[in-house]
């Protein structure tokens, strides 16, 4: 598994299943590959399509093979998970870049919650570009 820095792009969700009685979601989204730390974009209130733009960059070490992304609807106390998906690096990994709607899958996969756009590049670090040659 190769090392390096990996760059995340949240572009937008489409179709968010709604989590509030009234209105719509106030959805961001918390990306990861380690519980232990945790990124997040910022919020938008009131859409089920929110558009985020916004890039994060992730040290990629050699037992990382997944990523993860969940999507929560932020309420005054606390917060409700629309849903939350993963991608597997291999996938960046083999192409460098990532460009592709990650789906929310319903409950056991039956149904959706939505999608988001996500694009991420892989940078491999000098070290392991040493260690190919």
């Amino acid at each position: 598994m190769p090392t390096g820095t990996l760059e995340v792009i949240i572009v937008e969700g489409r179709h968010l299943k709604d989590r509030d009685l009234i209105g719509q979601n106030d959805a961001y989204v918390e990306i990861y590959l380690d519980k232990k730390y945790k990124q997040r974009t910022t919020t938008i209130s009131n859409s089920n399509n929110p558009v985020w733009n916004e890039r994060f960059t992730f040290n990629i070490h050699k037992n990382e093979d997944t990523i993860h992304f969940d999507v929560y609807d932020a309420d005054l106390v606390g917060r409700d998970s629309i849903g939350n998906g993963k991608v597997k690096l291999k996938h960046v990994f083999d192409d460098n870049r990532f460009d592709e709607w990650v789906k929310l899958p319903a409950h056991l996969g039956l149904g959706s919650h939505g999608e988001i756009h996500v694009i991420m590049n892989f940078i491999v670090s000098s070290i392991d570009l040493d260690a190919q040659a």
